[in-house]
């Protein structure tokens, strides 16, 4: 069963609502997506990778997830992160 959550709120079980099991990248090192043949985005750290604290709801693409990082306080959709090769 879906739970019916509000913009910012933590969400368990994020994977019965996306398909992806993104509980497994907390505490895990990520990468923005960028355009083919581009240098990676960075993040408002000015890091091109962050370390994945928290994932919430996304307060302005409603319905998607997102990332909260431990380097700063941004949040970024969930499908535009990779996870960095360890």
């Amino acid at each position: 069963m879906i739970e019916f959550v509000q913009p910012g709120q933590v969400v368990p079980n994020l994977d019965l609502m996306t398909g992806q099991d993104y509980d497994d990248w907390i505490g895990r090192q990520v990468r923005k997506r960028g355009k083919p043949g581009c240098a990676w985005k960075k993040f408002r750290s000015k890091s091109s990778v962050n370390t994945v604290k928290g994932i919430i709801l996304h307060p302005i693409l409603v319905g998607k997830p997102a990332f909260t990082f431990e380097e700063d306080d941004s949040y970024v959709d969930c499908h535009s992160c990779l996870l960095v090769d360890e």
